[in-house]
């Protein structure tokens, strides 16, 4: 036990945590995957719809009413006001309560039309605001445990909420079975909106702040331009399904839907590797490190290749697991949109630059642009080629992304961060790789023969990838 002791501690902080927020993230993608064909089955095809179209409304709402404070400007804020950090997170967090008080107001003397617009009983309405109430303190918990390399804490909450919630949907489901899909939205999220209801309160007692006008402008002034730079990225990972449905069909939409879902436990994954290493990014950046930033960000570039190549290989397996024959065609959609959340993590990682100079009108541009470009190629090629072009599409939306993004931020910061040969070379190899395996798809043993090769290439270097995180320690593990 005490040599593993001695073992972890080699490895750098950041590089931990990074892996631990990654294996919560796929944890819980993986547990909502797992669970959607038994949600499906449960669920009548109308009654899944209800409460496919509440997660959609809760996604595009909470931009406007939770202003994503802790997505972005809470990172900035921890570095700028480290002495302060309990009084600027119950000041920031207070401005989504109010935020959320004064919109449900509006609901309540607007109810009737309000219901309406959003085709959604007053139940799953009431529960919605509830959300909006509580999530935020999650947020900004997770961001400030992520700031300091902490896990502990969220990694054993995840991992309760996460077990209980479908166990206590399912649960509730048969006790309200007049009422499913009412009863699937509100018990599953109950366990979590208990658990973010105790962060509120506990936020609130540490930092005894509710209204500050410094960092209430200082928040306001950063996150409202950016509020088009959310709406955009709801827009980018939802547009395809829902023009998929009106041009093609609800079958192609189903099949599409099997493939996106999927993809989202890699996009967790993603998600978690970078909000875990923006913490080191912005300290680096703070420190004048900026070489560190980019030679370690190589690193975790080549993790998420690794994890791309691994779905888009064993693509037709996972699909057979997971769904009938007849979504078996949803493994021509994956390799496409692969390469999209590989295009997206590498936006992301020019982005972190972005943030951390308070450049919020370059994200928000560049945001838009990929957007716009992808809703105008879902239009012109989903009709002629079907739900299989919206994957290419979103990888193509995704690019344009990245390059904004990169040309955005020499704009803002001049030194050279990252390797732009190194980027582009990781890049191109895994667009040749992913086009590869869509072509041995028709090839059964030749694919597995590959899957062979790479499974004893990687062997043969676990070592020398051992190696070098142990060698980091010294740079990289720093507070900086």
């Amino acid at each position: 036990m005490l040599n593993i002791k001695e073992k972890l501690k080699k490895i750098p902080k950041p590089m931990i945590s990074s892996v631990v927020y990654m294996t919560v993230v796929f944890f819980q993608s993986g547990v909502n995957l797992i669970m959607t064909p038994i949600f499906s089955r449960i669920l009548t095809t109308d009654e899944y719809g209800i409460t496919s179209t509440y997660q959609s409304w809760y996604n595009i709402l909470a931009i406007f009413i939770t202003l994503n404070l802790s997505a972005g400007i809470y990172n900035n804020a921890l570095i700028d006001f480290e002495k302060d950090r309990d009084k600027v997170t119950s000041s920031f967090l207070s401005i989504s309560v109010l935020l959320t008080i004064i919109t449900f107001f509006i609901y309540v003397l607007f109810k009737e039309p309000i219901k309406r617009a959003l085709g959604l009983s007053e139940y799953l309405i009431d529960f919605m605001f509830a959300n909006f109430l509580t999530a935020p303190a999650w947020g900004f918990f997770l961001t400030r445990e992520k700031f300091d390399y902490k896990y502990v804490k969220p990694l054993i909450i995840t991992m309760i909420t996460f077990i209980l919630n479908p166990i206590i949907g399912i649960i509730g489901i048969n006790i309200f079975p007049q009422s499913k899909a009412v009863a699937k939205v509100v018990f599953c999220g109950l366990p979590t909106v208990v658990v973010n209801l105790v962060l509120l309160i506990k936020i609130f007692k540490d930092g005894k702040c509710f209204y500050s006008k410094k960092y209430w402008k200082y928040a306001l002034v950063f996150n409202i331009p950016l509020i088009p730079h959310y709406l955009s990225n709801v827009i980018l990972s939802s547009s395809d399904r829902i023009m998929i449905q009106r041009m093609v069909g609800d079958s192609a939409a189903g099949i599409y839907g099997v493939s996106y879902n999927l993809s989202q436990v890699i996009q967790g994954v993603f998600v978690g590797i970078n909000a875990a290493w923006i913490p080191f990014t912005y300290k680096s950046l703070k420190a004048e490190k900026y070489k560190k930033v980019g030679k370690y960000s190589n690193l975790l570039l080549m993790l998420v290749v690794f994890f791309s190549i691994m779905l888009a290989i064993f693509a037709p397996e996972i699909i057979r697991i997971l769904a009938p024959v007849e979504y078996y065609s949803a493994i021509w959609v994956i390799p496409p949109i692969v390469l999209g959340l590989y295009f997206s993590f590498l936006s992301s990682l020019f982005a972190n630059i972005e943030f951390y100079y308070k450049k919020n009108i370059f994200v928000t541009l560049a945001t838009s642009l990929a957007a716009i470009l992808n809703i105008i190629l879902n239009a012109i090629f989903i009709p002629k080629f079907g739900f299989v072009a919206a994957g290419y599409t979103t990888a193509i939306g995704y690019l344009v992304l990245a390059i904004a993004h990169y040309i955005f931020m020499k704009k803002i910061q001049s030194n050279n961060i990252y390797d732009l040969k190194m980027l582009l070379l990781i890049s191109i190899v895994l667009v040749v790789i992913i086009f590869l395996i869509i072509y041995l798809y028709n090839y059964f043993i030749i694919r597995y023969i590959v899957i062979g090769f790479v499974s004893i290439v990687v062997l043969f270097n676990i070592r020398r990838i051992v190696s070098f995180i142990k060698n980091s320690k010294g740079v990289i593990n720093e507070e900086n």
